[in-house]
């Protein structure tokens, strides 16, 4: 691994360690509503969001299946037993499919969340098990590495997904989560160069397994 992808991994765990620390403080004053999240899984980054190279190529650009690592890290705050909101910060590597020239791609995002508690629909669900949708409005930043670092794209984006969470205790769940990331933008307009090989302004599909803490006190916890 060369020293600029050190460099750039270390600032994103530097961001994240950041974040995760300013969201504990503000917990301190309030420990009866807000949830902290951290979860990994992968993601699927949709073709039609790759540029396409000028050359005829075998095989369009596109990245793998499943790429490696999604983390995902934030903190929810519940204004009642159905409803709330969450902040959250989501780190996304991206890899060039078999037979296609060699990219890596870091894909950050950050969203403001809807939260809402839709478990009542389903009543047959042991009172252990949660199901929480989420949505709302965030920015995107895609940043290929290496020599491609020219091609990074920003944009807007809304994320849509839910989780099933199940209660190991009062503080504690473990959830795993389903999400759409949609990327307002059009990946036929690029200007990068390189022949736009490891641009994305796209969107992705995640999932992921996490951790859900909360403080003692905490009314409408999960």
């Amino acid at each position: 691994m060369s020293s600029k992808i050190k460099k750039q991994n270390c600032k994103v765990v530097l961001v994240v360690m950041i974040f995760f620390s300013s969201l504990y403080g503000f917990s301190q004053q309030e420990e009866d509503k807000l949830r902290f999240q951290l979860a990994v899984g992968f993601n699927h980054a949709f073709e039609h969001g790759f540029a396409q190279p000028d050359q005829d190529l075998s095989t369009d650009i596109a990245g793998h299946a499943f790429n490696l690592p999604t983390i995902n890290v934030g903190a929810q705050y519940l204004l009642n037993k159905r409803w709330g909101a969450k902040l959250d910060l989501g780190y996304n590597r991206i890899s060039n499919a078999n037979d296609v020239p060699d990219f890596k791609i870091n894909y950050v995002r950050i969203n403001a969340q809807a939260v809402y508690d839709y478990s009542h629909v389903f009543g047959i669900l042991p009172e252990e098990f949660t199901l929480m949708a989420h949505g709302g409005p965030g920015y995107t930043v895609a940043k290929p590495l290496g020599t491609l670092k020219d091609n990074k794209q920003n944009y807007l984006n809304v994320m849509l997904g839910t989780d099933l969470s199940y209660e190991l205790s009062r503080n504690t769940t473990v959830f795993t989560d389903l999400a759409f990331v949609y990327g307002f933008s059009n990946p036929e307009d690029y200007s990068p160069p390189e022949n736009h090989l490891g641009a994305f302004n796209g969107s992705i599909f995640t999932f992921t397994v996490g951790v859900s803490l909360s403080l003692s006190g905490c009314y409408f916890c999960n």
